[in-house]
């Protein structure tokens, strides 16, 4: 047992009186291994989680992935996933399945179920919480994809939501719990939701996993959450009729401008309609049962005004990272410094921090899909280093070709660092005045380029002369000569005096 699984029940025998000894037997693991998550808090768990080598999920295809590799030693990366997504999805299995039964004569039917009237649970108990979508007209004529969270309690029917304009993430629903419980003013003992992946990771044979953001606020608001199983809207009807409440009540036929209307909107249907019907049901209102109910739900915790959560991004080698289907730019060189960071997306705006709380950079939010997202600052910067090469080359002109340098900056201003390059070698090969009678060519000839001057350098002026010193080998010992010494007296004989 190991990771987030291993923490999650761990501290769920916690809360249910366990013992760090009877909680190490229950999970057969050691008991110093207990007592290191037993008072651990859910924000120390995730800085210990990064730190561990995670299994490979695809450890289980390593054989095939190895004849593959083995036979096709040119094959990507990409095309091995590819190949497991072809011969290894869920319709290879729908296919397999229902060739035994025609060949079996396994005929598929359904055992019918049993429905029962369910007793109206307690005030205070429980809450029910589920997702919806509806595309909108905007005012400017195009179409809207909305997305909302819908809260309704068991008992009096009194509801909640909150819309926005982009799929909700666990982040966005721990929010809205939070501003939920605000608007209720307390929390219920419950919480029911689908199996969705924003709240749930693993369903585990009744074994709840929840999402690491989801079981912060679990633990932090001491709440019971009750997961529905796949496929069965009846378990939750009460949530199902206010979403439908929701689609075809509120939004059908209404134009959208911005979430921040919206929201206003919605809060003003529920006290006009949304808690002040009668309800089919109960035949009472929601708002006055609920005046009932307040006085049964939890005190409130002391929650930020918004939500905390942050959600860790892995920054890509581009120094961008991926949120909401679009790339999000960050400063350069961030790669080589932060290889993860956190973001916080709250209000149309996306906030980058380290993994210290140290802003980086914010965007807003882009309600597109495949968009790169990109701050003016975040593009190198070259204006320096051709500056540089331009005051260089034009001292080394003497300054007598500073406008023929500005024309090549302005008109190749792509290629100007090169032209610059250029020119310094021009001056290495040839000399500055031949350079500068070059310039003074092209210039009459309006001809502004480097490689103009070459071309005339090359038919007009001669390359400098490289002066080679011939050196004698002093370890050859031919060139060590030794002279004879003679008498001077010798010299005074030969001149004839005595």
């Amino acid at each position: 047992m190991k990771g987030f699984k291993m923490y999650h029940h761990i501290q769920q025998l916690k809360e249910l009186g366990f013992t760090r000894s009877q909680t190490a037997k229950q999970l057969l693991i050691n008991r110093e291994t207990a007592t290191r998550y037993w008072d651990m808090t859910a924000d120390e768990f995730e800085t210990q989680l990064y730190s561990i080598n995670r299994e490979e999920l695809l450890s289980k295809y390593e054989k095939i992935i190895v004849a593959w590799l083995n036979q096709y030693p040119t094959m990507t990366a990409a095309q091995v996933c590819d190949w497991l997504k072809e011969h290894y999805q869920e319709d290879t299995v729908s296919r397999y399945v229902k060739g035994l039964r025609e060949k079996y004569q396994l005929k598929k039917s359904k055992q019918p179920r049993q429905y029962e009237a369910v007793a109206e649970l307690p005030m205070g108990q429980q809450l029910q919480v589920d997702f919806g979508e509806k595309w909108l007209q905007s005012i400017n004529g195009q179409r809207v994809k909305v997305h909302f969270a819908a809260f309704v309690l068991a008992h009096s029917r009194y509801k909640w939501g909150y819309f926005q304009t982009r799929a909700f993430t666990t982040s966005d629903l721990v929010r809205s719990c939070h501003d939920c419980f605000r608007y209720l003013g307390g929390m219920p003992l419950e919480l029911v939701f689908d199996q969705d992946s924003i709240v749930s990771v693993a369903e585990n044979d009744g074994d709840i996993i929840h999402t690491f953001e989801f079981e912060k606020l679990r633990q932090m608001c001491k709440f019971k959450v009750f997961l529905c199983r796949a496929a069965d809207p009846e378990s939750k009807g009460k949530i199902e009729n206010v979403v439908k409440f929701i689609k075809y009540n509120f939004l059908e036929n209404r134009l959208f401008s911005d979430e921040e209307i919206l929201n206003g909107s919605f809060l003003e249907w529920l006290q006009r309609t949304g808690n002040a019907k009668i309800h089919g049901t109960t035949k009472k209102i929601p708002a006055l049962i609920f005046e009932e109910e307040r006085e049964t739900l939890r005190p409130m915790l002391a929650i930020p005004s918004h939500n905390t959560a942050k959600i860790p991004r892995t920054v890509r080698k581009d120094n961008t990272i991926l949120y909401d289907n679009n790339r999000y730019s960050l400063p350069l060189d961030t790669y080589n410094n932060h290889k993860e960071v956190e973001i916080k997306p709250n209000d149309g705006t996306l906030r980058i921090m380290t993994m210290f709380d140290e802003l980086i950079c914010e965007h807003q939010l882009s309600t597109g899909r495949g968009q790169l997202i990109k701050c003016s600052d975040h593009t190198r910067d070259v204006t320096n280093s051709v500056n540089k090469a331009q005051l260089a080359i034009d001292k080394r002109l003497l300054y007598k070709a500073t406008d023929f340098l500005q024309v090549i900056r302005t008109e190749k201003s792509r290629y100007a660092r090169d032209q610059f390059k250029l020119l310094q070698a021009l001056c290495d090969n040839y000399s500055v005045d031949a350079v500068l009678n070059g310039i003074d060519y092209c210039q009459v000839s309006k001809l502004f380029g480097a490689s103009y001057i070459r071309d005339f350098l090359k038919y007009n002026a001669k390359p400098k002369q490289e002066i080679v010193l011939n050196t004698i080998p002093l370890s050859n010992s031919k060139y060590h000569v030794t002279t004879e010494k003679r008498s001077l007296d010798l010299y005074v004989k030969a001149g004839g005096k005595p």
